[in-house]
């Protein structure tokens, strides 16, 4: 009885934080426009109007976060309700990873419940950063803000899913009455039912999410198979009947869910999945372009946090091999493993820059946690009231939340809301220009937005392309679509984040672009935004020459000319080849290799750099001043490649356009 009603308490003390982070961000509904907060909103609105994931929309980060906050978005299906929701489930969802990491590491469930309550409260209230100064309580502050809020993409939500399956093999195990201190959970899987089972489990964590649910699939199918062959060994017979249940449960989890989400149309999510592979690694760049292997090595912020939990799983793989790895170590093992699956899937799409939040946030956990094993341990001689005291402390801790936040809920109608309502938000935001002037400018009109924000909420509508965010639009496929939707869709408007914001995506995208200064006058800007117009094709009667020069076996230059005195954007097509001059450089690039372009685009700011694939065609601009532009492609790693570009060709010249001129609307 007391130990439900210390659950009770817990899960209201979580809902109680949870609930004053929520209603804190919804008092004002505004939002970075190339931000997340549009970007998971999309996808619910799209879902609640009937439409299905990966058939008629993008969905780049995977169904977590649909599947955590959409149905308490179907409750408030409005941006303010989004926001509320996702806030929300984030630090939920924070709070029992921290809960389970921190149980599993002390083995006192009264440590992690007090814990798990506690760290949310004690950042966001800034006593962290008061008590542990600048450099470290800044640092720590901003690194557990980015798994206990939303973010770009709901982080938290997606690796939430190995937390998941340890909290079910937790539950399984007091089922079954057993300690996580023995090995029950894995002898469990002798027999092949429960084979399919976790099967099932891996298979459908496949679509939970881009990255963990990658990772976490093949972390468990490594981890089934290192138990079969070093635990669980009866024979090749019992092995392979074993490997067949886990197969069979694995493929059939996984089409089901993929049905299920798609609509019966498991090839949509297959093609995305497909597509957003192969353009990830050039188009985000996380690695700056060096060899794979050498970005891993030189850097010592990720060897930092990875070493020490590749230490951990060798000892873990040692205490599996001579029959001494208990279901405790395999849990902690097991997330350990995904989260470093994980930080490696990033590094190897390219996104290298992503490791931080999960790799760090969970290892600084784990070195809190152990230091408190460590008081635990040296409190021995007062066991009996050890438990006793951090029980009541967490149930006044909870008492003392659940209270707070009574009275955040009792504030929140009359607190200070800055800006206007809007209804079609279901808050209050100061963007007055992005959705009240621009909607009267374009006198309702349709208007294709590279990043779908608060226009298409208060307007009704829905981005066309189906890829509200153009950084979705990956693989060859998809980009063809989007360019043939904006460029036959006949829009008489058109709407791009400010270029002093987002200037790389005029290059990393210029086959939209391209189209864009062609047949577009820039005529309004809001607060984040610029407006287009379209109107008569604005290419310039210009002729122009272009040549290409060899610097090194990695680097050309492209230089176009054109009479004296003429200044303009010149469209280039280009074509380029480029592969390793050695075996050596293509393994310490593990066969990935890139081809960068800088360009100059913008008088106030020249430089303007992009990246392509390894070999293929695409079209770039270059800034011409007083008849003369340059810009330079290098393949990378410039150590291992060799780029030869096969053909430069001026296409036509458009007006040059500069970040901060102001053109007046009309």
């Amino acid at each position: 009885m007391l130990r439900t009603l210390e659950w009770c308490l817990w899960a209201l003390a979580v809902a109680a934080v949870s609930l004053s982070l929520a209603l804190g961000r919804i008092e004002t509904c505004d939002y970075v426009s190339v931000n997340g907060d549009f970007q998971s909103y999309n996808v619910f609105r799209r879902i609640l109007a009937g439409q299905t994931p990966y058939v008629d929309f993008a969905n780049y980060i995977g169904m977590a976060p649909v599947w955590v906050n959409l149905p308490l978005v179907a409750l408030n299906n409005t941006f303010a309700g989004s926001l509320f929701a996702t806030n929300f489930t984030s630090n939920i969802l924070f709070s029992t990873t921290v809960l389970l990491w921190v149980w599993l590491i002390t083995g006192s469930r009264p440590a992690a419940m007090l814990t798990s309550v506690f760290l949310t409260k004690f950042v966001s209230s800034g006593l962290m950063a008061t008590l542990f100064g600048p450099a470290l309580g800044g640092y720590w502050t901003g690194l557990f803000q980015n798994l206990y809020t939303p973010g770009n993409s709901m982080r938290i939500a997606r690796l939430f899913l190995p937390f998941l399956l340890v909290g079910l093999g937790l539950v399984w195990l007091r089922l079954k009455k057993a300690s996580a201190e023995q090995a029950l959970l894995q002898e469990s899987f002798a027999a092949p039912v429960n084979c399919a089972v976790l099967g099932v489990l891996a298979g459908t964590g496949l679509l939970w999410s881009s990255d963990f649910g990658l990772a976490t699939a093949f972390c468990v199918a490594a981890l089934f198979l290192l138990e079969q062959a070093l635990r669980l060994w009866a024979g090749p017979r019992a092995f392979f009947a074993r490997l067949a249940a886990f197969a069979a449960g694995f493929a059939g989890g996984a089409l089901c869910c993929a049905c299920l989400v798609t609509g019966f149309r498991p090839g949509a999510w297959l093609a995305s999945l497909a597509g957003t592979g192969s353009w990830q690694y050039f188009y985000f760049n996380g690695t700056g372009g060096k060899a794979l292997l050498l970005y891993v090595f030189s850097t010592p912020r990720l060897l930092l946090f990875a070493l020490p939990c590749a230490a951990f799983l060798i000892w873990c793989l040692v205490r599996l091999w001579k029959g001494g790895l208990t279901d405790r170590q395999l849990l902690l093992g097991f997330v350990a493993f995904a989260i470093l699956a994980a930080t490696g899937a990033y590094v190897l799409s390219g996104s290298g820059y992503n490791f931080k939040e999960a790799l760090e946030g969970y290892f600084w956990l784990a070195v809190f946690a152990l230091a408190g094993r460590g008081l635990l341990w040296l409190s021995r001689r007062v066991a009996r009231r050890r438990d006793l005291l951090l029980r009541a402390a967490a149930g006044a801790l909870a008492l003392a939340l659940i209270a707070l936040a009574g009275l955040d809920a009792a504030r929140w109608p009359s607190a200070v809301h800055n800006g206007q309502y809007l209804e079609a938000l279901g808050g209050y935001t100061t963007y007055q220009k992005a959705l009240v002037e621009l909607p009267e400018v374009t006198s309702g009109e349709p208007v294709f937005s590279v990043y779908a924000t608060g226009l298409e909420a208060v307007e009704g509508v829905f981005q066309p392309s189906g890829c509200d965010y153009i950084i979705h639009a990956l693989g060859d496929e998809t980009r063809e679509k989007y360019v043939a939707s904006f460029t036959d869709g006949g829009w008489a408007w058109a709407q791009t984040p400010r270029m002093d914001l987002e200037n790389w995506l005029t290059v990393q995208n210029w086959d939209v672009y391209r189209h864009l200064w062609a047949g577009y006058e820039r005529c309004y800007a809001t607060e984040y935004s610029w407006l287009w117009r379209a109107c008569s094709d604005r290419s310039l009667p210009v002729e122009a020459q272009v040549s290409a020069q060899r610097q090194s076996d990695s680097g050309w230059t492209i230089t176009v000319s054109a009479p004296a005195g003429e200044s303009f954007t010149a469209d280039l097509y280009v074509r380029w080849e480029s592969g390793f001059t050695s075996p050596w450089g293509a393994f310490l690039s593990l066969g990935r290799s890139m081809v960068g372009c800088a360009v100059p685009l913008f008088g106030d700011m020249p430089g303007v750099a992009g990246y392509l694939p390894a070999s293929g065609e695409a079209y770039i601009p270059v800034r011409v001043e007083n008849g003369q532009g340059t810009a330079t492609l290098w393949s990378a790693d410039g150590a291992f490649t060799e780029l030869t570009i096969t053909e430069a060709r001026f296409e036509r010249a458009m007006p040059a356009l500069d970040l901060y001129e102001q053109e007046a609307a009309q």
